[in-house]
């Protein structure tokens, strides 16, 4: 199936490709305030890969194959490279904790979501470690749909969030503010130019036609999961256009 010949879900595509949240991220500070809300979906999307991981792979004790050895090989090589990718030190990091360098390199703050991440790996709910963690007010519906989805989702409807729902043309359109930010500013963003490179590099080489694969074979000939599946990427993109609009709030604030 052409995923790309449904209009509502290019319109929404459009409208994110070309907000004009992207014209406000002219300085250090704008950038900032960007990726301080942005870094929540980086983390969010690490909740959907694993919960494809879990239907697609088998994660439990005894271990049996599971059915379809591609499409296991498929999620095993994404989530290798989104959990554990190679850092710009020769070491090894997530794309969220790389993330989270290049705020650090660039004075972001970063204390709401690592309060974050400390309350939940200390057993506190997720409701719970948002507010207590004081997440920007802004983020919580949008990382609120992509936890319960990747908790109660079906895997068509997982798979098209994943593959169709999220901002995979922002790694190239980034790059490109980014060099005149820190050409104006006198600038040096070495970690988050790393970061998106290296998107660029698996989206377009691996995962992006890996993506499509898994969903195809989620969704089959049924035309009613083509729809669901549809509906579910539409809304991510639409709750991803509100996060944006508050995002230039913020920034003009």
């Amino acid at each position: 199936m052409n995923w790309n010949n449904d209009s509502q879900l290019e319109l929404l595509r459009h409208q994110l490709v070309h907000h004009r949240l992207y014209r406000l991220l002219d300085s250090p500070e704008a950038i900032s305030i960007f990726m301080q809300h942005h870094v929540w979906c980086v983390w969010d999307f690490q909740s959907l890969l694993k919960a494809l991981q879990i239907k697609l792979t088998c994660v439990e004790i005894p271990w049996i194959p599971s059915p379809d050895p591609l499409t296991r090989r498929l999620i095993n090589e994404i989530v290798l490279a989104e959990e554990s990718d190679e850092d710009h030190k020769g070491g090894y990091l997530s794309h969220f904790e790389l993330y989270l360098k290049a705020m650090q390199e660039m004075h972001a703050d970063t204390q709401s979501i690592d309060e974050f991440i400390i309350l939940l790996s200390k057993g506190s709910s997720f409701e719970e470690s948002l507010i207590k963690a004081n997440a920007p007010p802004c983020i919580i519906p949008f990382v609120t749909q992509t936890v319960k989805l990747a908790q109660t989702g079906a895997l068509h409807t997982l798979a098209a969030v994943f593959t169709l729902g999220r901002e995979d043309l922002l790694p190239s359109l980034f790059l490109k503010i980014l060099e005149k930010t820190a050409e104006k500013f006198n600038i040096n963003y070495s970690v988050l130019n790393y970061y998106l490179n290296r998107h660029i590099e698996l989206d377009g080489d691996k995962h992006g036609p890996m993506a499509i694969s898994m969903l195809n074979k989620a969704c089959g000939e049924c035309k009613i999961k083509k729809e669901e599946a549809l509906q579910n990427a539409r809304n991510s993109l639409q709750v991803r256009l509100d996060l944006w609009d508050a995002i230039c709030k913020q920034i003009e604030s």
